[in-house]
């Protein structure tokens, strides 16, 4: 059994209506971000495969709230008026505010499935 398929009809039934081009794109993201958390943990049960399923799709929610920016352009707020400028302070090396929301979406859905990778992190 290998890792399940998501479809934008499963995603709508859990979520609502989403546009479709900018679901497959989110849903690359998201599915790179569980299994970076996932690890190498095998989705061999029906309860491992829908705590894949339900994780995925929350991450693919966060991207949503997040205009399906996939974390793009993050830190990068600046405006300029005149001689006054100012820029938003970028967060710390290798953190995003975007990243931190859709993993934390992803580890409550998967909790308890035995999912969670906990291995090195190198």
């Amino acid at each position: 059994m290998g890792r399940p398929e998501i479809t934008v009809e499963d995603y709508e039934d859990a979520y609502g209506p989403v546009d479709e081009d900018a679901f497959g794109a989110a849903l690359r993201c998201a599915e790179a971000e569980v299994a970076s958390i996932v690890g190498y943990a095998p989705v061999d049960t029906p309860a491992r495969e829908g705590a894949w399923r339900r994780a995925v799709m929350a991450a693919v929610s966060v991207d949503a709230a997040y205009g399906f920016s996939h974390g793009i352009g993050e830190g990068a707020e600046s405006v300029t008026l005149g001689k006054f400028s100012y820029s938003a302070s970028s967060p710390a090396p290798g953190s995003s505010p975007w990243r931190d929301e859709v993993r934390a979406a992803a580890r409550r859905e998967l909790v308890g499935s035995g999912l969670l990778y906990q291995g090195l992190a190198l």
